[in-house]
């Protein structure tokens, strides 16, 4: 499972949470607004749990996606009252979080700004005005509200950020172990000549790694029919049948080298 995934289950998880504190109030006899909407969000929230890989590679590749979920949060937010008592408010905030967490601060701080115009348009349509809220004495939590928005986008986007660095140096350390791993591959033959050629050597170093065939040539940049025409020289070269013996050929090599070495 990629990482990016994991958490994107991780915040569904944090939705479906807010889904609950909903079918709680239903249980307990208070409002929570038409069953209805109920009942197509948490089918919206099973149909992204049970496709997060997609979605995923989905979010990557368009991320004016996103907005789609910041619309159906702000329309639930609508149907229900259009303030925070709406019962999907702290389900709102799951798609700042989701936001946040693959584009960063900027990301989130955008789709903050976004919600926000959904949010007041909420408040007009449920015909909620300043002057009103003034004299419900809930100006304060209004714009405490607006504050939330910004301030959830930053808090968990910049961590997002610091996690997404953190990976990509980790990817990197991955990709120089394996280019040491092959180049102690090909020091190894060039110290202890082999009857293998340079680029049959490289061949061999990907097949110790794993690789098909299709990889392979995708790697090198060559046609699936020319690895196969070199793994068929590099068999009989080696007086061997398999790839298992070719690699069992490949390992002994880097380990002789690895003992002279040691």
């Amino acid at each position: 499972m990629s990482s990016a995934g994991a958490d994107l289950l991780h915040l569904l998880a944090i939705r479906w949470v807010t889904l609950i504190h909903v079918a709680l109030l239903y249980m307990l006899g208070m409002s929570a607004g038409s069953a209805l909407l109920f009942i197509i969000l948490n089918f919206y929230c099973l149909l992204l749990t049970l496709f997060w890989h997609g979605v995923t590679r989905i979010i990557k590749r368009c991320p004016l996606i996103l907005q789609i979920d910041l619309i159906i949060s702000g329309i639930s937010i609508w149907l229900t009252g259009g303030t925070w008592q709406s019962p999907y408010f702290l389900y709102a905030f799951t798609s700042l979080l989701i936001t946040a967490f693959f584009f960063h601060v900027s990301g989130g701080v955008l789709a903050a700004g976004h919600f926000s115009v959904l949010y007041t348009i909420g408040l007009v349509v449920n015909g909620h005005t300043v002057s009103g809220i003034v004299a419900d004495k809930n100006l304060d939590t209004l714009i405490s509200n607006y504050f939330a928005f910004f301030l959830t986008a930053i808090f968990f986007g910049y961590p997002a950020y610091i996690i997404s660095k953190v990976e990509e140096v980790q990817r990197d350390l991955a990709q120089a172990e394996e280019l040491l791993h092959e180049t102690k591959g090909l020091l190894a033959a060039t110290v202890n000549p082999t009857p293998l050629s340079c680029r049959e050597l490289e061949i061999l170093a990907c097949l110790s790694k794993g690789k098909t065939s299709p990889q392979i040539a995708e790697e090198l940049h060559i046609s699936g029919k020319t690895v196969k025409n070199h793994l068929y020289r590099i068999y009989k070269k080696l007086g061997v049948s398999s790839r298992k013996e070719a690699i069992l050929y490949f390992s002994s090599k880097l380990n002789s080298i690895n003992r002279r070495n040691g």
